[in-house]
């Protein structure tokens, strides 16, 4: 055998991979289309609010919402739209509430995921959202008093996302 041929058959490999892996992606990225809708930062904190359209399921079921929260472990919640309105209702309640010590607004336990999380919303100065999963753990943001304005833009742009 020659070391040319040594050198080509991994290269080969490699091609074959990545144009398996690209054409797996594509095919992905045609039946799901993902937005990000708002970021908010608090320190090296990320809370997402994201929308997920899957055009390979029924009508009824095809739009999601999710909202992540990304510390060095990402965890996150999903909604459909009863969930959502249930989500506005919480962060109306909890906008309301803020003071100097934090109180729990409400919580949600997540339906249709194989990997149930709990979200729980507490009022104070700000809004905190504290994910758990038995999975992943609990990851905790809290959204401070100069975010607001812009969440609660992103919670009816996903409103208005799920009557489209």
């Amino acid at each position: 055998m020659n070391m040319s041929h040594l050198v080509r058959t991994p290269i080969y490999g490699l091609i074959i991979v990545v144009t398996v892996g690209f054409s797996v992606l594509a095919s992905l990225q045609a039946r799901i289309q993902l937005d990000i809708v708002a970021k908010f930062r608090n320190a090296d904190l990320e809370l997402d609010v994201v929308t997920i359209v899957d055009s390979e399921v029924e009508a009824s079921k095809s739009k999601v919402a999710l909202l992540g929260i990304a510390t060095p472990l990402r965890s996150s919640f999903s909604f459909r739209l009863v969930e959502w309105l249930l989500l506005i209702e919480l962060w109306s309640k909890a906008v309301k509430a803020q003071s100097d010590s934090w109180r729990v607004i409400g919580s949600m336990t997540e339906t249709e995921t194989s990997d149930v999380s709990h979200l729980t919303i507490s009022a104070g100065p700000g809004v905190k959202f504290v994910i758990s999963s038995s999975q992943k753990g609990i990851v905790t943001f809290i959204l401070s008093k100069d975010d607001v304005g812009g969440f609660e833009k992103a919670l009816y742009q996903v409103k208005e996302f799920f009557s489209r």
